[in-house]
């Protein structure tokens, strides 16, 4: 307050100290003066005290505050020590500690503390850590997750010679070593629930001892792994081998690291990834995964005899060149790789069917060069037929003329010349396609599979889904 007051018995109203008479007419006598003014004194005295202890609290509050921002993100040499007080003592009069309660009530008025604590009090740090508020995110799986969705992607390949292991790819299609199917055309798939379903070997590579078997009726949910690369792996990375261990343990698992990259022999670019994971008869065939569940090669062998964790998988690079058709070439890390002696009969030799098979593909494909050129020729006369007769033909085919075949070929002219051009065509077609079937006779029973002969028929734009019937 500017000037001290001083309350009218009478009227109640406030009267200034400077004044003995209320407007009311009551007149404050000496001695009630002297007692008024004294007091009103005091309570100024007592608000000016107060405020200074708010702006110290308040002080002391943020100074509290800040202290502790530092303490959690910054710690340096420079820190202060546990214990130390980084708070004025002044300000620490103003301060009290608070327990956790109930919530407050609004309606109640604020407690006051019956004394505050000393000055001189020391700070303390809790030692309890504190709790996140928000659990870590991991962006790599667990092992047990890696493994748990890679194991259902397996299968075993059983033959009359033996047992091995596969993994799905594509919907329907697994990729197995070509020493597995052993020159079988068929075998038997045993999915990881026990129930087994037939196989068709559709392609093999003895160069890179992989091959690609084909079911019907794999479940629409049936898992698939991904391929990965040996671009992507170093020396010393973990991996994991799963297979058909001893050929009776089906969804073995094993866990290594790579140990090196080889070559499979003199000359050869076929790119080895070295392995001590544990890896036992059955298992040729199975993947070998990296951490994140990718196939970066597929077990093919392992050195036995005084050796111990000495195993080798086939790039998974080829395995994917192999898959679109293409030819066993060697990931660029091949360059690099040291080359060793052949490791095994798989990579530096062939079975009389092998060489049989091969020789019976070659036939085959010299022979669609001659085919391809009366296909050629027959293109001619359709496009004419085309542009003069209004010939139409319906469906996709490597060849419009294909669909003579399945009866899906009209015209809009009933001209006798049409006619008779559209007659010569079908006539040519049939002669083509009756050549094709004696080409695939012979090539089937010097053993080609059908994966084979279908690539090769694309190479000359010359596939019909007729063929496989």
């Amino acid at each position: 307050m500017s000037e001290h007051s001083w309350a009218c018995p009478s009227c109640s109203r406030r009267v200034p100290a400077r004044l003995s008479t209320c407007r009311c007419g009551f007149e404050l006598d000496a001695a009630l003066a002297d007692h008024v003014r004294p007091v009103e004194q005091a309570v100024e005295g007592s608000a000016a005290v107060g405020h200074r202890a708010l702006k110290i609290a308040l002080g002391a509050i943020l100074v509290v505050g800040l202290a502790a921002v530092a303490g959690t993100y910054i710690s340096s040499p420079g820190s202060a020590p546990v214990g130390e007080t980084l708070v004025p003592a002044e300000a620490l009069s103003a301060v009290t500690s608070v327990s956790p309660g109930p919530a407050p009530d609004s309606t109640a008025q604020p407690s006051i503390p019956s004394e505050a604590p000393a000055a001189n009090a020391p700070i303390t740090f809790s030692t309890e850590p504190r709790p996140a508020t928000q659990p870590p995110v991991s962006s790599v799986a667990s092992l047990e997750d890696v493994i748990s969705g890679a194991i259902p992607a397996v299968v075993s390949i059983e033959t009359r010679e033996g047992r091995g292991s596969g993994f799905f790819v594509n919907p329907g299609v697994i990729l197995t070593n070509n020493h597995v199917v052993t020159g079988n055309v068929s075998v038997t798939v045993r999915l990881p629930s026990g129930s087994t379903l037939p196989g068709r070997v559709e392609r093999t590579s003895s160069e890179i001892d992989l091959a690609i078997v084909h079911v019907d009726g794999s479940p629409a949910t049936q898992p698939l792994l991904p391929l990965g690369s040996a671009a992507d792996v170093r020396v010393g990375q973990e991996v994991i081998a799963i297979g058909l261990a001893m050929g009776q343990f089906q969804g073995t698992v094993t866990r290594g690291i790579i140990s090196a990259f080889r070559r499979a022999g003199s000359g050869s670019g076929v790119l080895l990834l070295q392995t001590d994971a544990a890896i036992n008869p059955g298992n040729s065939g199975g993947p070998l995964l990296d951490r994140s569940g990718k196939v970066v090669g597929i077990t093919t062998l392992k050195v036995t005899g005084t050796a111990e964790s000495l195993g080798f998988a086939v790039a998974a690079d080829h395995a994917r060149t192999f898959l679109t058709g293409g030819t066993a070439e060697a990931p660029p890390i091949a360059a690099s790789a040291p080359r060793s002696a052949p490791l095994a009969p798989a990579f530096s030799s062939k079975s009389q069917a092998d060489v049989m098979r091969e020789q019976g593909l070659q036939v085959f494909d010299q022979s669609l060069r001659s085919v391809a050129t009366r296909a050629v020729q027959i293109d001619d006369y359709w496009m004419q037929i085309k542009r003069e007769c209004g010939g139409r033909a319906s469906g996709l085919f490597d060849r419009e003329w294909f669909a003579m075949w399945e009866n899906r070929i009209t015209t809009s002219s009933s001209d006798a010349g049409c006619l008779s051009a559209m007659n010569a065509v079908r006539q040519a077609a049939d002669q083509l396609r009756t050549l094709m079937v004696t080409l695939h006779e012979d090539a089937r029973r010097a053993g080609v599979y059908p994966g084979d002969l279908r690539h090769a028929r694309s190479r000359y734009h010359l596939d019909w889904a007729g063929w496989d019937r």
